[in-house]
Parts: structure tokens; sequence; C-alpha cells
């Protein structure tokens, strides 16, 4: 979804790659889904409060449409083997997909320009290795990678 909304962004013209990594970084710590934060933040800025309202519900209409009409279909097959062997195919690639979000976001954090943000990666490697081999409380780990970032960078 990222990759779909940054290249919409784009090619219309509404958001700089700048705005549209600034969007993101927005988007990921304000609560619910980066589709609709993105969307919210776009419209808002192409066209004020009620761009932001309408980009909004073109994001969340058709995603609730669709849950409706795909939760009656899955209703009548609670017990199929099909199914479950569907989903169970569906998992790696979701996994991939946000593997392949993280890349994107990624090549816009660390490399700028043609050139390696050693800070930013620096700071990325070590919220990483503390995300990973200790118990500390991510919201901290975010908290710290600010500062690190307003130190740092």
């Amino acid at each position: 979804m990222l990759s779909l909304i940054e290249r919409e962004l784009l090619l219309r013209g509404w958001l700089t790659s700048k705005e549209f990594l600034d969007l993101v970084s927005v988007a990921q710590v304000t609560p619910g889904a980066i589709a609709i934060n993105s969307a919210t933040y776009a419209g808002n800025k192409a066209a004020g409060f009620f761009g932001g309202a309408i980009a909004t519900l073109g994001v969340i209409t058709p995603s609730i449409v669709i849950i409706i009409l795909i939760t009656s279909i899955l209703l009548k097959f609670k017990e199929n083997k099909t199914k479950d062997i569907i989903f169970l195919g569906i998992n790696p690639v979701t996994i991939a997909l946000i593997a392949y979000a993280g890349y994107l976001i990624s090549l816009g954090t660390f490399f700028i320009k043609d050139s390696v943000n050693f800070g930013a990666l620096i700071i990325g490697s070590i919220i990483f290795i503390l995300f990973f081999k200790t118990k500390i409380n991510p919201v901290f780990l975010f908290c710290l990678s600010a500062v690190l970032g307003i130190i740092i960078l």
C-alpha cells in the first residue's frame, strides 16, 4: 500500500519525496492504519479539511465493502480445507509485502541523493539491536531514536 500511495502522490505532484517521507513518519506515529493517516494528511495538504475528509472516506469505503463481502463468503466456507490451505499460503506473501515496504522506507532514510546517511544508519542499527536483544519497551526505543536523531543528525 505504501508504494502505491507514494507513486500516486508523487506522480500527481501533490507531495515531494521529502514531504512523502515526512508523511510516512507522521502516519507511523499516529494511531490508525498508515493508508488512512496518509490519505488524511495528503488530502488535507492538497485541499484543506474537506480534502482530508474526502480522501479518508475514499480510502476506507472500498475496504469496508470488500470486508463485508468476503466475510459473508467465508462464513459459508467455515470448515473448508481448501480455504485453510489458501490462508496458509497468504501468510508468507504478507510478510514479503511488509518487508518490501520497510525496504522502500529504508531507501529514503538511509540513502539520500546517492550517498549513505551514516547517522541514520547508526541510529537504525542501534535501535534494531536493542529491540531484538533486550526487553526495552518499544515506545522508549522510539523516543530514544528521536533524541539520537536530534543529537546526531
